[in-house]
């Protein structure tokens, strides 16, 4: 009965309007290529990664935009791996693919040296 009273947490249709939106953007000459998430999904990846103590994750998890580099961008990639492997949670994970998507198809293009931010609401 317990389950059931928190099935909707892992109901992907219960987060298709979250008012509470992140934005994961970079900035190029052509504009931005934005991908935009449900912060409430984003916010369990940030949380178990606070709780482990990594480094780049948690710093993401407040309204303030944060611009990655290349070093902090490999850092995310390796994290959402790491959190997303503990989790028996297929939003979850299907929110770190997604970020990790973006930035992998960014990054590693020859002679990248742009930044990726992160912004929540």
């Amino acid at each position: 009965m317990t389950q059931d009273r928190f099935a909707d947490r892992l109901d992907a249709a219960t987060y298709e309007n979250d008012d509470e939106v992140v934005g994961v953007f970079e900035q190029t000459a052509e504009g931005a290529d934005a991908l935009w998430l449900s912060g409430q999904l984003f916010h369990r990846l940030t949380t178990v990664a606070s709780a482990y103590r990594l480094h780049v994750l948690p710093m993401l998890g407040g309204s303030e935009p944060r611009r990655l580099n290349g070093l902090q961008c490999q850092s995310l990639l390796d994290e959402l791996a790491f959190v997303a492997e503990r989790l028996n949670d297929p939003l979850a994970t299907a929110t770190a693919q997604a970020i990790s998507d973006f930035v992998v198809i960014r990054t590693r293009r020859p002679a990248w040296e742009g930044s990726i931010t992160i912004e929540g609401d």
